[in-house]
């Protein structure tokens, strides 16, 4: 049996990851988040995982939690940033994450545990692609959120080359769906639906034919799943559609699903958005067969999910 530890694991993505996991009995689940985090997400797990409340910069903690549990496998999701991050938050960041994973790199070396990281498709490569962005392309990013994940990203490489550290870099697309934060300024889709059903106008940074690669959060928990029960490691990974839609495609999509009134308004473009990201998952299917829910199906999806929600709160 396997002990895997999610640092993060309340999340949104955290939270979604964690349920194939829980269906197979070949696995424990860990959670460790800080006791500020929303742990509501966690709620329909109950007895299945086992919480741990603390900060990654508590180094003592995560190791006696590390060496008590005898954890096999470190799942890193932990990012206090979003891509409209300022130079305060990137700084921040650098005291409260970056340096505490590389200092817990050094101790899943030393204990011969897996460190899998999840970085971000979606601000590493940067702008300078109109076609689809591979694993072995260059490096740019153009926000902090981006900056920090490439930091993070090299670490664990220069960590491998002198420890052999064992680890897995995730670089997913813009993944979407239950779970989600409605209000939290990140993810169109999410953020669209909040706005639609609140009956607020859609603020798009500039004309909408920016080009993103959107996922379906289940199918992105079943690609890593799969890449875990295959064991595949040390190696970088693409996980996302392999679909570009504009922003003004999404906003059709929602047009034609949607009960409510979308109102939008066009403001002036953002230096830190980048113009084209379409994620190449050729390296992806060589691994694992792969599950794609098409936009279409996916955001009706999401859409009839937080409408049950809202109908049984009232």
């Amino acid at each position: 049996m396997k002990n895997i530890l999610f640092i993060g694991g309340a999340g949104f993505i955290g939270s979604n990851l964690i349920s194939p996991f829980l269906n197979d009995s070949g696995y424990r689940i860990f959670v460790f988040e800080t006791p500020l985090s929303d742990i509501s997400r966690l709620s329909i797990y109950k007895d299945k995982i086992k919480l741990i409340r603390g900060f990654l910069s508590n180094f003592d903690l995560l190791q006696t939690v590390i060496v008590e549990h005898k954890i096999d496998k470190i799942v890193h999701l932990v990012s206090t940033l979003i891509p409209g991050s300022s130079y305060e938050d990137y700084k921040r960041e650098y005291e409260n994450v970056i340096f505490p994973t590389v200092k817990l790199m050094g101790l899943c070396a030393e204990r011969d545990i897996e460190f899998v990281y999840f970085s971000s498709g979606g601000t590493v490569y940067g702008d300078d692609s109109t076609g689809k962005f591979k694993e072995s392309d260059t490096l740019a990013p153009i926000s902090y959120y981006g900056l920090s994940k490439q930091i993070i990203e090299n670490s664990i490489l220069f960590e491998n080359r002198i420890k052999n550290l064992d680890y897995l870099i995730i670089r997913p697309s813009n993944p979407f769906g239950p779970g989600q934060n409605l209000n939290s300024g990140q993810g169109l889709i999410a953020v669209a639906i909040g706005k639609i059903l609140s009956n607020e106008p859609l603020v798009i940074w500039g004309d909408g034919n920016t080009v993103r690669d959107y996922m379906y959060i289940d199918d992105l928990s079943d690609s890593f799943f799969n890449l875990i029960e295959s064991n595949v490691k040390n190696d970088i990974i693409n996980i996302g559609s392999g679909f570009g839609y504009s922003i003004n495609d999404i906003i059709v999509q929602l047009k034609n699903i949607v009960e409510e009134d979308v109102k939008v308004v066009y403001e002036k473009s953002r230096i830190v958005d980048v113009s084209n990201m379409v994620l190449d998952i050729s390296k992806l299917h060589s691994y694992v067969k792969v599950k794609h829910t098409p936009i279409k199906y996916g955001v009706k999806q999401f859409y009839e999910y937080i409408k049950t929600i809202i109908t049984n709160a009232q």
